[in-house]
Formats: structure tokens, sequence, C-alpha cells
């Protein structure tokens, strides 16, 4: 005996169809809140202490101190924080401040102060990483969920 079962597999074939894409509107829009999570921290470093990757060293005492925060002189370090897409995989974020890296890894005369979520060899910190893993998930997830996926 056999019996013959005909199944009706029209949605699974256009949520097949429409897989590919979500993946790449999912990966598109998970390194637009990258860039945007990475940016806002560093940001957020120069006036929060908990957003810096390691405590800064406290300001040396000068005749010339004006009483500004450390770091924030004119704060265009801080508002040239930014991003960009690069490639269909990868954000830059940072800034076209060249005195940037000095302030971030410090010099022979100057102790580093960093605001980028990096450690001293250039990897993001703990903390960034485990936000930027819930990004990408979130990302997907909410994709997939779009076209019945979840």
């Amino acid at each position: 005996m056999k019996v013959e079962i005909k199944v009706d597999t029209s949605k699974l074939d256009q949520m097949a169809a429409n897989f590919p894409a979500a993946v790449e509107r999912a990966k598109r829009r998970a390194l637009q809140d990258v860039g945007q999570a990475v940016a806002s921290r560093a940001t957020m470093a120069f006036r929060t202490a908990a957003m810096r990757p390691s405590p800064w060293a406290p300001r040396k005492p000068s005749k010339r101190d004006d009483g500004h925060p450390l770091m924030i002189r004119s704060g265009a370090l801080r508002q040239s924080i930014g991003w960009k897409f690069k490639g269909a995989d990868a954000v830059v974020v940072g800034t076209d401040k060249k005195y940037a890296v000095h302030h971030q890894f410090g010099t022979k005369h100057m102790p580093a102060r960093p605001f980028m979520p990096v450690d001293t060899a250039g990897r993001l910190t703990p903390q960034m990483s485990q936000k930027i893993s819930r990004i990408v998930e979130k990302s997907l997830s909410d994709e997939l969920a779009g076209i019945g996926l979840q």
C-alpha cells in the first residue's frame, strides 16, 4: 500500500527566495548600527568615564589651565568622530584629526587617554564586542521575522 501526500510548499519557496535579500538587508542594517554604536560610545567617552576603555590620567597642573574638561578644549576631536561603510561587510569608525592617535595611545610625553573602544593593540573592548554581537543577532532576527522565518 502507498499513500501519496502532496504538500503545498509555495510559502516555503517564497521564504527561501526572500532569504538572500533578507540576509543582505540584515548585514547592511547591522553594519550601520555597529558604526553608530561604536562612534556613539567613543563620543560619550569624553564626558562619561564609564564609557572609556581605561581610566584617563589626570591633567598636570598648568598655568594655562582654562577650566575646560579634560580632553575637551574646542570639542573638535569629539565632534569629528564618525563612521562610514567600507565595502559590503565592514564599517570604519574614526576621526580625521591627526592628533587623535596621540590621545588614544599616548606618546613619550603624554599619557594615553583612550576614547575609542579598543585596547592598546587595537582590539575591541569586551563590552563593545558583546554589544556588536547583540546588534548583529538582532538585525538578522528582525529581518528573518520579516520574511516569516522566526
